[in-house]
């Protein structure tokens, strides 16, 4: 649903932009399992907490959530008066100490509703992989039920565990630091946090190395995170199918974006940046080409549900979103091709997918 993209270069770090179970491809039951009640499970009212830590705090510097905080801060005038009472003072000087960002999840408490959509997302899957003829990229999906102090390594070789939440929050924490001139020893912290509940019911991390002789390594984080609850209970169904095409994808993209650094040779990190954007765009539209093609039969044989309207809805939310603005022309490629046929043409080269969603082919047949 949401992917993410993060590129380290000499130190510096930008942000572009889930019981275990082993799970393998044709493992399906003899009886087609009934998930409809997965659906009133999700339009019950979100929990907000537990909250509880997904890994330590990353040093991250939020400029919008950085003027928010200021802004906050002039406008507290009982706070500022209190401080300026204890330093016995009119003037104040303060500074920025530390910022950090952390990822918090609110865990499923009801058993039954952890269970059913557990069961469902390896159903889900399961289904996928039978049906693209692919190998499984999990090592297990489970329901995650307390905190994860530490994330798994990058550089581990296992399979990707999918964790099952109830919601993601972004915890966004800035420190301010008030002193007096006169004495190092007088100080106040104050320290705001921001919570972002942003809808960001599934997530796939890598990391792009840029090394100071332009020598490029990519890494996937060996974690996907999967959200239980949306406004649009679709958005829930078809994460593990969205996800697990975005994870079997991923290498085929990272090969065309090496091709475009190594050629473009980037000098700035806004044009790396530009880079990733770019091909992250053609992936969520091959990702969400197959998506569309594949939605209807699991909700007809999973759900004993008919999709047109629901999968109108979600079309319609996400292209109002930049990253989608391929989605359509690709809905329609893969439509013309079949599914195998277009994840085929992904895999053996993904420039010659781009080709067919891109503008110029959007222009010819208006």
């Amino acid at each position: 649903m949401a992917y993410q993209f993060i590129i380290t270069v000499v130190g510096f770090l930008i942000s572009l932009l889930v019981g275990a179970h082993t799970l393998y491809a044709s493992n399906l039951p003899e009886t087609d399992p009934d998930y409809s009640r997965l659906l009133e499970f999700i339009e019950l009212q979100d929990l907000q907490d537990p909250l509880v830590q997904f890994g330590a705090p990353e040093v991250e510097f939020d400029h919008q959530l950085n003027r928010e905080n200021v802004a906050y801060l002039k406008q507290d005038q009982t706070l500022l008066k209190n401080i300026r009472t204890k330093f016995n003072s009119d003037t104040l000087n303060w500074q920025l100490s530390n910022s950090s960002k952390r990822l918090l999840v609110v865990p499923e408490s009801r058993d039954e509703y952890a269970q059913l959509f557990e069961q469902y997302c390896l159903t889900a899957v399961d289904h996928l992989l039978t049906r693209i003829q692919m190998p499984s990229p999990y090592e297990r999906i489970v329901t995650l039920t307390g905190p994860l102090p530490t994330i798994p390594d990058p550089q581990q070789k296992n399979g990707i565990t999918a964790y099952l939440v109830h919601n993601l929050v972004d915890e966004y924490v800035e420190e301010y630091l008030f002193f007096d001139k006169a004495d190092d020893q007088h100080k106040i912290k104050i320290k705001l946090s921001n919570r972002i509940y942003d809808n960001k019911i599934g997530s796939v991390t890598s990391f792009l190395k840029i090394e100071a002789d332009n020598h490029f390594e990519f890494v996937r984080a060996p974690y996907t995170l999967w959200q239980n609850s949306a406004k649009n209970p679709f958005n829930v169904l078809i994460v593990p199918i969205e996800e697990t095409l975005h994870l079997l994808m991923r290498p085929f993209t990272e090969t065309a974006m090496q091709a475009d650094l190594v050629r473009y040779k980037p000098a700035q990190l806004e044009q790396a940046q530009q880079v990733v954007d770019d091909w992250m765009v053609v992936e969520e539209a091959i990702v969400g080409g197959v998506v569309w093609q594949l939605m209807p039969e699991i909700l007809t044989r999973f759900l004993r549900k008919d999709s047109p309207d629901l999968l109108a809805d979600v079309l319609s939310e996400r292209e109002e979103l930049p990253r989608y603005r391929l989605l359509r022309p690709a809905i329609q490629v893969v439509t013309d091709l079949g599914v195998n046929q277009a994840l085929d043409l992904y895999s053996n080269n993904p420039l010659d997918f781009k080709s067919m969603i891109g503008p110029s082919n959007l222009s010819a047949s208006n």
